[in-house]
């Protein structure tokens, strides 16, 4: 079963028999279709989106539905229109998944008797990557670009003593602190602002 979490809850009536993923790795754009009884594994190296097709009946009391309190496709698809643009958790149940999507295009028509939609989805992957990146170094931020890297020494062997310079190390360490506390104050900021 495949439902979409977001303002309000959209569960697809009918599974559809199989699931495309688009992704790419190595420059190359790949799509791996999954048929969902198989329960496979996705192999895409990075995902881009995930499309399938699905059917809504026109006939609510179809034998194909698997959910209860099913209204038809107009009111179904108004249900997607109120979800559109927006992100939403997709969930897979057969393959045991969980994305961040962006509700995508639909593409489908009305067709047969009973009034039946068939259609085409495509859902993109979104991707926060705009949280704070946590380390288990003695830093809680890593800065976007190193200033300066401390470089392994050689080891002393002609008994002399090298004359030490602190006040470099303390202007770079200042920096550092400067650029770190700006960092959590933007990422704070954002976070009340949102």
């Amino acid at each position: 079963m495949i439902r979409l979490y977001g303002k309000y809850r959209l569960t697809f009536p009918v599974t559809p028999g199989e699931i495309r993923i688009n992704g790419y790795g190595n420059d190359i754009e790949t799509n791996t279709t999954i048929i969902l009884t198989s329960k496979s594994s996705i192999s895409a190296a990075r995902l881009r989106s995930i499309s399938f097709d699905f059917f809504l009946p026109g006939d609510v009391e179809s034998p194909l539905l698997e959910v209860d309190r099913y209204e038809g496709p107009r009111p179904w698809l108004k249900g997607l229109e109120s979800i559109s643009w927006t992100e939403v958790l997709l969930t897979i149940d057969e393959l045991d998944l969980y994305w961040n999507v962006l509700i995508g295009p639909v593409d489908g028509r009305i067709t047969g008797r009973n009034g039946d939609y068939f259609g085409t989805i495509e859902l993109p992957i979104f991707v926060k990557n705009e949280f704070v990146s946590w380390s288990n170094s003695k830093e809680l931020l890593k800065p976007d670009s190193i200033i300066t890297k401390q470089s392994s020494t050689r080891p002393n062997t002609s008994g002399k003593s090298a004359k030490k310079n602190p006040t470099s190390q303390s202007v770079v360490n200042d920096a550092l602190k400067v650029i770190q506390q700006n960092r959590i104050k933007n990422k704070l900021d954002s976070v009340k602002g949102g």
